[in-house]
């Protein structure tokens, strides 16, 4: 039987994205650091991780699309942001984390559950034989203390709404996502009637079904019209998705774009004749 200790070379790949996302407790956090930094292949896998965000931080504000999103990837991402609808997190919040280069013990076999870790090898290569056999170390590695409900709603909307921003900014506006109500995820953007019904009160969740869509009908039907209403409105961010709406009684235009800040999104309502000199601000407000 394993003792307790802090895990060493190599890491497993889940714990190093843990580490990286900041999802592991504060104390093992800055037992795990020194020993991750000398590690030359955890430190090359967490540099991984590092291009994927910043790619991600770029894509944001460029609107070309230059290959199609794969169907297997954009059914898993619309997948991921359907659970994060749903709210559902697993209740027990600890990681499992195996070594790999020994023998586990009988009493420790779970063969049905037990997944073998990848090694990030330098030169891409497979485990040898001798490190095919597995370890569970019998203390879990806890993560990020659990949230009260409001926190974790507040951080769950934040996940919702970044997850939603790099669907379509991937995919550009070949992918839609519907959130109304629980309404059904999409891999493709369907034209829906005009006059999508919106309160007073604009909620996050509502605002959120423009993603992807760009149905707009009137004046601001055109690409080069929703630009001039953004400028005309001060806001000269990337459009992430449009559409008809009524709020307030009257006839308007939901227009969603990139945020200011990182994993976040502005819904922006104007009139429909929203243009140069003659904005029309009705709302404004971030998601996230």
């Amino acid at each position: 039987m394993a003792t307790r200790s802090v895990p060493q070379p190599p890491f497993s790949p889940e714990l190093l994205a843990d580490l990286h996302a900041d999802n592991v407790d504060p104390e093992l956090g800055a037992q795990l650091w020194p020993a991750v930094r000398a590690d030359s292949d955890a430190v090359r896998y967490l540099r991984s991780l590092d291009e994927v965000t910043t790619r991600l931080r770029t894509l944001r504000t460029d609107e070309r699309v230059v290959h199609p999103m794969p169907e297997d990837v954009s059914e898993r991402l619309a997948a991921f942001v359907a659970e994060l609808e749903l709210g559902e997190e697993p209740t027990e919040r600890v990681a499992t984390v195996r070594r790999i280069g020994a023998t586990a013990s009988a009493d420790d076999a779970e063969p049905e559950v037990a997944l073998r870790d990848q090694r990030v090898l330098g030169n891409g290569s497979e485990p040898t034989a001798s490190e095919d056999r597995t370890e569970r170390i019998a203390t879990p590695i806890p993560l990020a203390p659990h949230r009260d409900t409001t926190q974790h709603r507040g951080r769950r909307l934040r996940w919702i709404a970044a997850a939603a921003a790099v669907l379509t900014v991937i995919a550009g506006t070949g992918i839609g996502v519907q959130m109304l109500g629980g309404g059904d995820v999409t891999t493709t953007a369907k034209p829906t009637p005009t006059g999508d019904r919106i309160g007073d009160d604009l909620t996050p969740t509502a605002a959120l079904a423009a993603l992807g869509r760009n149905d707009v009908t009137g004046p601001l039907g055109s690409r080069s019209a929703l630009t001039r209403c953004v400028a005309a409105a001060g806001m000269e961010r990337a459009v992430l998705g449009s559409m008809n709406m009524r709020y307030q009684g009257k006839d308007a235009v939901l227009i969603l774009l990139s945020g200011t800040v990182q994993g976040k999104i502005t819904a922006l309502v104007v009139g429909p004749g929203c243009t140069t000199g003659d904005p029309q601000v009705r709302k404004v407000t971030d998601i996230g």
